[in-house]
């Protein structure tokens, strides 16, 4: 068997990947509209369930996302109106808080969309299939963040900021 494509098939150009990432990008964007939670919100409970105590705070988040404090305040603040946040005093910031997810917003992330919908397919590859895609995939987001920085009043393509690996997960 050949790893070729069958007759009729062609191998795709780089712009046929930018339209699969693309197609990809907006379904990922479209389901995490669930449960009455928006993308970003959804983005931050996997954060702070994540991320290792120290790194639960607004900046951190920010940094993580690579947008400016404000928007993360507010999605914050919703979740924690909503009962999926809890926040108390950071230990070693007088003015800082930390973030912990709530016994409600556990269970909502046990339901994480993203997780359900991507989680079965990304399980049925192979282990080496799993590491090529896994390796292209930093390496695509490493371009990406080469040289971001947040944009003036919102965001900018990027994801993470500094302490955080090229794998989406916080540094320790």
């Amino acid at each position: 068997m050949s790893d070729r494509p069958g007759d009729g098939d062609a191998w795709p150009t780089g712009d046929d990947l930018v339209m699969l990432l693309d197609q990809l990008s907006r379904l990922v964007y479209g389901i995490s509209f669930t449960d009455g939670l928006f993308p970003a919100q959804w983005v931050a409970l996997r954060y702070f369930h994540d991320a290792p105590e120290p790194a639960r705070t607004l900046t951190a988040l920010a940094r993580f996302q690579k947008i400016h404090l404000a928007p993360v305040s507010r999605t914050v603040s919703t979740l924690v109106d909503k009962g999926l946040l809890t926040r108390r005093p950071h230990p070693g910031f007088k003015r800082g808080w930390l973030f912990d997810l709530t016994g409600e917003g556990r269970t909502l992330l046990e339901r994480d969309p993203l997780r359900q919908s991507l989680g079965p397919p990304l399980a049925a590859l192979a282990e080496s299939e799993q590491a090529v895609l896994g390796g292209l995939m930093k390496r695509i987001i490493a371009h990406m963040q080469a040289g971001t920085e947040p944009q003036e009043g919102g965001r900018d393509g990027g994801r993470q900021g500094s302490g955080h690996k090229t794998d989406g997960t916080p540094a320790a």
